[in-house]
C-alpha cells in the first residue's frame, strides 16, 4: 500500500468516515488523491499505486501560504496541528475547488467540509517526523 493511500485510509478511519457502503467516501478519497497526486489520478492508477507527487504537494502548500494560511499548513507537518475551515480551503484552492467537486461528484460545499476535516490528518501522515516527501520545501 502506498504511503498516500495509507494516509488517506487512516484519516478516513480516524474521522469515522466509512470507506465502504457510504455514498461519497470513495469520492472524498479520490478527491484527496487528485489533489496530492493529480498525474496518477488522471492516469487512472489504482490507489495502491498512487504516491504523493512533490510538485502537487508544493503547489498546495503554495496556494495555502499565498492565501495567508502558511502557519496552519506548517502546523500539520509532522505532528498535525491547527484546524482549517472549509472557506479557507475554498479561498486557497480558488477555481480548483470547483474542478475537484465536479471530478469527484460531490457538491462543492460537502467537498470543502471533508477536505477541511481530512487534509490536516493526511498531511500529518505523509510528513512523518516533520519530513516532507522528496524535494518539497516547507512553506
Amino acid at each position: 500500500m502506498s504511503l498516500l493511500n495509507e494516509a488517506i485510509n487512516s484519516a478516513l478511519r480516524e474521522h469515522d468516515v466509512p470507506q465502504v457502503g457510504m455514498a461519497g467516501s470513495t469520492s472524498v478519497a479520490n478527491a484527496l488523491r487528485s489533489l496530492l497526486a493529480p498525474k496518477a489520478a488522471q492516469a487512472g492508477l489504482a490507489p495502491d499505486d498512487t504516491y504523493v507527487e512533490p510538485d502537487a504537494l508544493q503547489e498546495l502548500f503554495s496556494r495555502l501560504e499565498h492565501a495567508g494560511y502558511g502557519e496552519i499548513i506548517s502546523s500539520w507537518i509532522g505532528d498535525g496541528g491547527n484546524d482549517i475551515e472549509p472557506q479557507q480551503i475554498a479561498v486557497a484552492l480558488g477555481p480548483h475547488a470547483s474542478d475537484l467537486s465536479r471530478n469527484s461528484g460531490l457538491p462543492r460545499e460537502v467537498l470543502l467540509q471533508e477536505l477541511a476535516r481530512l487534509l490536516p490528518a493526511v498531511i500529518d501522515r505523509i510528513t512523518p517526523h516533520g519530513k516532507l516527501p522528496q524535494a518539497v520545501v516547507a512553506p
